[in-house]
C-alpha cells in the first residue's frame, strides 16, 4: 500500500460523512471539536487543537460559532482564570447526535470485507502505526 491509497481511505470517509454532518447545520471542524468536547467533559481550547492537531486560531473561531448556536458552553476556571472549560450543551449533544458516530460507521462498512481475526490485526496495525507517526512527528522528522 502506498500513501495515495491510504489518503484516498481518508477521502472517501470525508465523502461519507460530509453530507449528514452538513444537515445537522455544522462544518466538519465544528463536528470534531463537538465530539472531542462531548467524550471528554471539561476541556480547555489548548487541549481540544492540540489533540484534534488543528491551529489553535482555527479552534478559537469555531468555538465561537459554535458559543453563539448554544452548542458549546465556556466556564471560566475557578483554578485558573485565564482558562475557559469548555462542555457541550444539551443542544450541542442533539445537534451531533446523529452524526457523532458517522466515520464510525463508515469504517465498520468498509471492515465488513475482513474477517473478524483480519479486523483485529488492522486495529493492531492501525494502533502500531499511528504510535509510531506520534513518535516520529514528536522527533521533528
Amino acid at each position: 500500500m502506498d500513501f495515495s491509497e491510504i489518503h484516498l481511505l481518508s477521502r472517501y470517509a470525508k465523502e461519507y460523512g460530509h453530507i449528514a454532518i452538513r444537515e445537522a447545520g455544522i462544518t466538519e471542524t465544528e463536528h470534531r471539536i463537538c465530539t472531542f468536547i462531548h467524550f471528554h467533559s471539561n476541556v480547555y481550547q489548548d487541549l481540544v487543537a492540540n489533540a484534534l492537531m488543528l491551529d489553535k486560531t482555527t479552534v478559537a473561531k469555531a468555538l465561537v460559532s459554535l458559543e453563539e448556536r448554544g452548542l458549546i458552553e465556556r466556564f471560566r476556571n475557578p483554578e485558573n482564570r485565564r482558562k475557559n472549560i469548555l462542555t457541550i450543551t444539551e443542544l450541542g449533544k442533539e445537534a451531533i447526535g446523529d452524526v457523532i458516530g458517522i466515520y464510525d460507521e463508515w469504517l465498520e462498512k468498509v471492515e465488513s470485507c475482513l474477517s473478524d481475526q483480519e479486523r483485529e490485526q488492522f486495529h493492531s496495525y492501525c494502533r502500531r502505526l499511528l504510535d509510531k507517526a506520534k513518535e516520529i512527528n514528536e522527533q521533528g522528522s
